[in-house]
């Protein structure tokens, strides 16, 4: 099966072993360590038996979710953009390393990927905004058959959207690792 990994399953796995707050609270009836678990889960299920990719955008993502975490709470501090760059850096390279040891794919967004994305009309008419719609675009141009992700609105596209096996299935870890 393709899977596709949106940036929130990263963040679930990378949560584990730091405590840099990005997750502060579980998802459902899951515990943060639960939903760490089930991503580690799913990562080694996906790497062992099945094809997954996800976006370079996942870089940027991971980056950006630290910095402004940590950003919050270094407001008023002098150069504090020179301090926390280098630190929210770091969890794009343990994204980096994510995605070696599992063998993930990182595709590139291109033209027709922004393309595929105002093609698809549904993403505008859900209200589903800019990177979370290049993320879909990017698993249809994959022809990934579930698209794994922490994100609500894209959960809620589970089954509307076509891809050449049939209707993508959008899901959250627990679900993904049930289906798997």
């Amino acid at each position: 099966m393709k899977i596709y990994l949106d940036t929130g399953i990263f963040i679930d796995y990378l949560t584990a072993p730091a405590s840099h707050g990005l997750r502060t609270a579980g998802r459902g009836t899951r515990s943060i360590s639960q939903v760490a678990l089930d991503a580690e889960k799913l990562l080694r299920m996906a790497s062992q038996k099945h094809q997954a990719a996800t976006s370079c955008l996942t870089y940027y993502e991971v980056e950006e979710a630290l910095y402004k975490s940590l950003a919050l709470s270094a407001k008023g501090v002098p150069h504090a953009q020179k301090l926390l760059v280098p630190a929210a850096r770091s969890l794009m390279i343990q994204a980096q390393g994510v995605v070696q040891t599992f063998g993930i794919v990182a595709l590139n967004v291109t033209p027709a990927t922004i393309a595929l994305q105002l093609q698809t009309t549904i993403l505008s008419t859900e209200g589903i905004r800019a990177a979370d719609a290049l993320h879909i675009a990017t698993a249809l141009e994959y022809e990934a058959e579930l698209l794994v992700t922490a994100d609500e609105q894209i959960l809620n596209l589970d089954n509307m959207l076509s891809v050449p096996s049939g209707k993508l299935r959008c899901l959250d870890s627990d679900g993904a690792l049930q289906l798997l």
